[in-house]
């Protein structure tokens, strides 16, 4: 003969409450698993940014370096070819303001 129909609503409602909680608890782990998989996700993410990041500064310092040696040399270089191209007139300068000093103050020779 079948229950009391009562026990069986009630037996019901334990079992429906039950596999309620089951489900929230399962959902909640499902949840969680799902947050750290996305946050170890966003973290390699970071972390390839960042490494993308550094290496292309590194390349670029590299790239600036190469740049200003040449800047540095093409400079040096002009600096040379002006020191040699005024030569001629610093030393006629040069001779020129000895002259002078020597006629205005005379020789400390004698």
């Amino acid at each position: 003969m079948p229950k009391n129909i009562a026990e069986e609503i009630t037996e019901a409602e334990v079992k429906a409450r039950q596999i309620i909680q089951d489900a929230r608890a399962e959902g909640a782990r499902v949840l969680a698993q799902a947050r750290a998989e996305a946050e170890n996700l966003a973290k390699g993410s970071r972390q390839r940014y960042h490494r993308s990041l550094r290496d292309a500064t590194l390349k670029l310092e590299e790239e600036a370096d190469r740049e200003s040696e040449k800047t540095i040399e093409k400079g040096r270089k002009e600096a040379e070819g002006l020191v040699q191209s005024n030569k001629g007139k610093v030393d006629a300068v040069a001779d020129w303001v000895a002259e002078e000093v020597m006629s205005r103050y005379g020789s400390n020779e004698g």
